[in-house]
């Protein structure tokens, strides 16, 4: 399995400060569902007493737990009910899914479960033999509403090549549409209006002339030189060039893996910035900023363009970046570019990964047969209907939520703390499935934020790791690759601010990045991308 920066369930680990955002609560942290779905379909699963359930199953259930509290008491209500329509005992495993060193014990001491979903790096599971292998054929037999969720966000050729761990399969796949979101980049509109102009840009030449204006046309109207175009500007700007973020290994059209930093896109587009950097038009403090800073200087209006994921835009999300803006200013407003297009015609976003299927649950290597059947029905069903999986994630309609006129989802206040998730088992430790963005936008997003997800999910992605599919980890990259993340970032910012001839020190840089570890990465990937494709 591909090592990411982090787990996939960085953000999940912290549940209670996604759902704080009533309307962002599948994205960050559920992990969410079909989507395919037409309103709710009805409760199709077969009575417990009959068919396929009527033999009673002991499960023991490691899941993602709300930073390391469960409740396996037989009032919590999700327990339950998961265990009167199933006919199984539910053993919630009193584990710290987030703690790496909890985990570990755990395995080492020769412990295991049923079900088991980390937020961890998982990849030890298979190579130690503590999980099973799961069937194919089963799996797509018994969950197909869950598959078809997947393959309706990611082709099912990539689907099929990288969910399997050394040509096997261990876990059930899991992404869902947040995963695959990149960000997007904000203008103020007023800004716009203020210095005459029409539109949003759509050219890297017409977002140079945005920019130039903001920075020396007063955009705000105060009769002062005290604005910049932009307080960091590299997301469209890369996908200008045909680059993700960071340092990027892709392979060509023949198979070849290359690092996105030695090309000579990076090159111009350094030499780009490095322009634009001594025009004006970039907050020279943008180099030493952190996101605090930023966003201080965003509120009070010193910039007119900023980047970042869309749901910091969303009203429904506590400190949105729009807000902070509006509550400044009354007048402001706030649009969202679509990736322009750079010299040769490309264009695209950041922020997201290529799609790693490797992150959903295993059972553990002492399952029966039945018992990783039964809970493959348990998760097929919760993605086939949505009222389960609201009710089972949300709570009680009511109670745990409403909706609004338009039928958003709106998170009641006193079901957003860890002790009110944990006492009724909502959120994801049981409810977890692979949301894809029509479910989401219908049920979690208020129609004032569409706009910015709706340009994120249709612009073209930039992937900030790889485009291709690996079936383990470059441990080349886990050894060097901060060493080579230090040379690339030393290098962009003595660029960007002036402090180096681009052209006279390319070639210096090249080898100094490969020396420090950065061709062993490469032969790593290389030798990765060609073991996938066999």
């Amino acid at each position: 399995m591909r090592q990411r920066k982090g787990e996939a369930w960085k953000k999940a680990g912290k549940w209670v400060a996604c759902t704080s955002i009533a309307a962002s609560v599948l994205a960050g942290c559920s992990g969410g569902g079909d989507g395919n779905n037409e309103g709710t379909k009805a409760s199709t699963a077969p009575s417990a007493s009959s068919g396929p359930y009527a033999k009673h199953l002991d499960i023991s259930w490691v899941g993602h737990n709300q930073i390391g509290k469960i409740n396996d008491a037989v009032n919590n209500p999700v327990k339950k009910m998961i265990e009167e329509k199933f006919n199984v005992t539910l053993t919630m495993v009193p584990l710290d899914v987030h703690n790496k060193e909890q985990v570990n014990l755990y395995f080492a001491d020769g412990k295991t479960a049923d079900h088991i979903r980390l937020n961890v790096s998982s990849t030890f599971l298979m190579e130690q033999g503590l999980v099973r292998e799961v069937p194919e054929e089963t799996l797509r037999k018994l969950m197909p509403d869950w598959m078809k969720s997947i393959e309706s966000m990611v082709d099912p050729k990539i689907v099929a090549s990288s969910m399997k761990f050394k040509g096997k399969l261990y876990a059930v796949p899991f992404i869902n549409y947040s995963n695959l979101q990149p960000w997007v980049m904000g203008v103020r509109k007023d800004w716009l209006d203020n210095v005459g102009i029409a539109k949003v840009p759509e050219t890297l030449d017409e977002y140079h002339e945005m920019l130039k204006r903001f920075t020396f046309n007063d955009p705000d109207k105060n009769g002062k030189n005290d604005t910049y175009g932009g307080h960091g500007l590299q997301l469209y700007l890369r996908g200008a060039f045909g680059l993700g973020s960071g340092n990027a290994f892709y392979a060509d059209g023949s198979g070849k893996v290359y690092s996105s930093v030695l090309t000579d896109n990076y090159k111009q587009y350094l030499k780009t910035i490095q322009a634009w950097y001594k025009e004006g038009l970039i907050d020279p403090e943008s180099i030493t900023d952190q996101r605090p800073q930023q966003r201080a200087k965003w509120a009070d209006g010193k910039f007119g363009v900023l980047a970042d994921h869309p749901w910091w835009y969303a009203s429904t999300t506590a400190g949105n970046i729009t807000k902070m803006v509006t509550d400044k200013n009354a007048n402001a407003k706030i649009e969202f570019l679509k990736p322009f297009t750079g010299p040769s015609g490309d264009k695209g976003a950041g922020g997201a990964s290529y799609p790693a299927m490797q992150s959903g649950f295993y059972f553990g290597n002492k399952t029966s047969d039945e018992k990783m059947e039964r809970i493959m029905a348990i998760k097929n069903f919760m993605s086939a209907d949505d009222n389960f999986y609201i009710r089972a994630y949300f709570g009680e309609e009511g109670k745990g939520y409403t909706r609004d006129s338009d039928g958003v989802i709106k998170v009641a206040p006193d079901y957003l703390s860890i002790d009110k998730i944990t006492q009724e088992g909502i959120g994801q430790y049981f409810a977890l499935r692979p949301d894809n963005w029509e479910f989401y936008k219908k049920n979690n997003v208020l129609k004032i934020d569409a706009p910015a997800y709706d340009v994120a999910m249709s612009s073209p992605k930039k992937y900030n790791d790889v485009n291709f599919t690996v079936n383990s980890t470059n441990e080349a990259a886990l050894k060097y690759g901060t060493a080579v993340s230090t040379v690339v970032t030393e290098f962009e910012t003595n660029a960007t601010v002036g402090k180096l001839d681009i052209d006279k020190e390319w070639d210096a840089f090249k080898k100094k990045y490969l020396d420090a570890g950065g061709q062993a990465i490469l032969d790593n990937y290389q030798k990765l991308h060609d073991e996938a494709k066999k």
